[in-house]
């Protein structure tokens, strides 16, 4: 195997022996072209393409043309696509590509609402079913084949004839064309895209009938060319492939006795590309009612939890502040909502209710469990040692704080300096984290509050009592209303709070 290597790299060694076999294989090849039935192409002696080559392309070009007028518009090629599809599918299939198109999705809203989604999931399942069939697969092969006859036919015959004849324009074919000899090395390029985009020629390769019935009825019942036209193109260059004329005339032009140019071979899955962009639209329907039903319930529980007031208390870690970096293709402050949600909670209930009850509760109760008014306590100083915490996080942003004048340079650098993006996403990133550790902080002692809340509201009414001694007592601490509703209400409050954390981070992750 190594002889047989050394042999070849010597053909083409510039220095000793090497070059002589070159040579001498180089002969043997003109002496083959010479005897080739398409010899009248190629002026060996000259390294020319006659000008027999020229009229051989403009034939091809003058009978294609009206192909390539056709199949320019991209329009039509979006109308192709789709009926080369539907020529194979399933009435049931079919029935159901219709019920999924964006104009019924949206009249079948109109009439169940968001109980849609499971009946276009039911669709995607029998659609993703109707796949799984060979007549689908034939439809890959047809969509093939018109794409090879698209690359064959979009091939820059103009700009090869013009080197024959540098007067021809391009769709001209009453003026006689004047065509000279050409270099080879000129058209070498041409000659190798040319062999490059040759359509399958064999009988066996494909169903060019049911190309061109595609094509009509794309047209609107009549032939964009004859199909019989086609054919004798189709099996003219078969002839020429088979007599290796193109292949012998580029091996002379490039002195390369082994060239060896390849036709590109086309293999469309027209099927897989149109069901992964159907399902994603649909997807993407189906993601935007769950979107909207889950922003539904975060409105929902926002204002069980603050009513009708704006819980946008930060100054700098707000969603509007982040738009700058979204402009910019940037990351920005993703948890804006939830830590402002936990800021306000902190501000209408921490400092003032939650407060209050936790110093009636704790401070004048009298538990008959320490273990249990112990973890209430260390629950409620946990969460409350959190908001400075949001607090200094917020104001490191502003434009002297530790983070904000980083990012405002940033900024001001980042068109004309692409590095800014990774620095200013790294900072963004950093403060991100901070506020997703203040989260996870607050949630769980705030879960343990709540829960005592509860195991109290239960004790209340309890005869004797089993957790508070002295509810009479603390009863009478709360004169304006009765404790027994306040720690309802907070427990509620809460709970409402809880959920309102979850669904945001579900949201969250989701859009990850």
């Amino acid at each position: 195997m190594s002889d047989v290597f050394n042999k070849v790299v010597s053909i083409f060694s510039k220095d000793g022996e090497g070059h002589g076999d070159r040579e001498i294989l180089l002969k043997h090849l003109a002496k083959e072209l010479a005897q080739n039935k398409y010899a009248k192409f190629f002026r060996a002696k000259q390294t020319e393409a006659d000008i027999s080559l020229g009229q051989y392309f403009y034939s091809i070009y003058k009978a294609i043309y009206p192909l390539q007028i056709f199949l320019r518009d991209p329009e039509r090629d979006i109308r192709l696509r789709r009926i080369t599809l539907e020529a194979f599918l399933d009435k049931q299939v079919m029935d159901v590509i219709k019920k999924l198109s964006p104009e019924a999705i949206a009249e079948r809203k109109k009439t169940v609402g968001d109980a849609i989604v499971n009946q276009l999931e039911e669709d995607l399942s029998v659609l993703i079913m109707g796949f799984d069939s060979p007549k689908v697969a034939q439809a890959d092969r047809i969509y093939s084949l018109l794409i090879s006859m698209k690359q064959f036919v979009f091939f820059n015959y103009s700009s090869l004839i013009r080197k024959f004849d540098p007067e021809l324009n391009e769709g001209d074919f009453t003026t006689i064309p004047k065509f000279v000899p050409v270099a080879g090395e000129i058209i070498m390029p041409d000659l190798s895209s040319f062999i490059n985009v040759l359509p399958p020629l064999d009988a066996e390769e494909g169903d060019w009938a049911a190309v061109f019935e595609i094509l009509k009825y794309c047209k609107g019942g009549t032939n964009v060319i004859p199909p019989a036209l086609w054919n004798n193109i189709l099996a003219s260059l078969s002839d020429v492939k088979h007599s290796r004329i193109m292949d012998l005339m580029g091996r002379m032009i490039t002195g390369n006795p082994i060239l060896d140019i390849k036709t590109r071979v086309i293999n469309e899955n027209l099927s897989s590309q149109w069901l992964e962009e159907r399902t994603a639209e649909v997807r993407e329907v189906i993601n935007s009612i769950h979107g909207s039903q889950k922003q539904a319930q975060i409105n929902a529980l926002e204002k069980a939890v603050f009513g009708g007031g704006g819980t946008t208390r930060l100054h700098y870690y707000t969603k509007d502040r982040g738009k700058v970096f979204l402009d910019k293709n940037l990351d920005t402050y993703i948890y804006a909502p939830a830590l402002n949600h936990l800021y306000s909670f902190f501000q209408d209930y921490l400092q003032k209710e939650i407060h209050e009850l936790c110093d009636i509760l704790l401070v004048r109760g009298r538990w008959t469990q320490n273990t249990a008014s112990r973890a209430m306590s260390e629950a409620y100083h946990e969460i409350a040692a959190i908001a400075p915490l949001i607090t200094e996080l917020d104001d490191s942003l502003e434009d002297n704080g530790s983070n904000g004048s980083r990012l405002k340079g940033a900024l001001l650098r980042v068109d004309r300096d692409k590095t800014q993006a990774r620095y200013i996403n790294s900072i963004v990133g950093s403060v991100n984290d901070e506020a997703l550790d203040m989260i996870n902080q607050a949630v769980p002692p705030l879960i343990v509050v709540g829960k005592h809340f509860k195991m109290l509201i239960e004790d209340y009414d309890k005869k004797p009592f089993e957790l508070m001694m002295n509810w009479k007592e603390l009863s009478l601490a709360s004169t304006k209303i009765p404790i027994l509703q306040r720690m309802t209400d907070m427990y509620k409050k809460i709970n409402y709070f809880v959920q309102l954390m979850i669904m945001e981070a579900k949201s969250l992750e989701e859009e990850e």
